[in-house]
């Protein structure tokens, strides 16, 4: 038995628009200018903390009060986006027939760093969920990637047995690869995604397109 552990953003697929429209939005609801929607998508892939430092950094700037700024832009801005969880989103072309191929006789878990009520609504919306196991978002646990710990729950949760099973981390980012070296699955790394470079460490494989993965895995 092969378990297979996806990202979702920029691996699956492309939410950036919806995401930095829910932004804008909570940026009109505290009073902010919007800002240009390709400045703000450089911002959507580096985890929840980071998003809301880069695109709110004017807020906290006039804010007294640091953990109450954040803790409303968070609110907020989770109730917005799963209103908008998939206005814009899709899936990369050869996706469904990927995950539907390698359910038949492999594991697939999402891995990401989206919260995981969020991941688990965008999945059902762009209706890839039924292939899908489990879900381990950037919440799920006390640790996020790059860090291993949400693979290894994951796979405990679901009987991986090193010894005799195969795993395979697939993603677009730095934090991917090193997330899946950590753990000591093969990593794939998505050139399609959301990034440029795979960063200093160096995956296993490199795809282009997410239907090479049936040849190449």
């Amino acid at each position: 038995m092969k378990f297979y552990f996806f990202d979702l953003d920029g691996t699956l697929e492309d939410s950036r628009d919806d995401m930095v429209y829910s932004v804008n939005i909570v940026r009109e609801l505290l009073g902010l200018h919007p800002r240009n929607n390709d400045e703000l998508k450089k911002h959507v892939n580096r985890g929840m903390y980071e998003l809301y430092m880069a695109c709110f950094d004017d807020y906290f700037k006039q804010s007294i009060n640091f953990d109450l700024s954040y803790q409303k832009i968070k609110t907020e801005y989770e109730k917005n986006y799963l209103e908008n969880i998939c206005l814009k989103s899709f899936c990369y072309e050869g996706v469904k027939d990927v995950l539907e191929e390698l359910s038949k006789n492999s594991k697939i878990i999402i891995v990401t760093n989206k919260p995981e009520k969020h991941s688990r609504a965008l999945l059902k919306e762009l209706n890839i969920s039924e292939y899908i196991i489990d879900v381990m978002g950037g919440d799920s646990c006390e640790e996020m990637k790059p860090s291993a710990l949400p693979l290894k729950i994951a796979a405990k949760r679901h009987g991986f047995v090193s010894d005799r099973d195969s795993s395979y981390m697939v993603g677009d980012s730095a934090g991917d690869v090193e997330a899946g070296k950590a753990f000591g699955a093969k990593t794939v790394w998505c050139s399609f995604g959301y990034n440029k470079t795979f960063g200093t460490t160096k995956p296993d494989y490199v795809i282009k397109s997410p239907l090479e993965l049936l040849t190449l895995l």
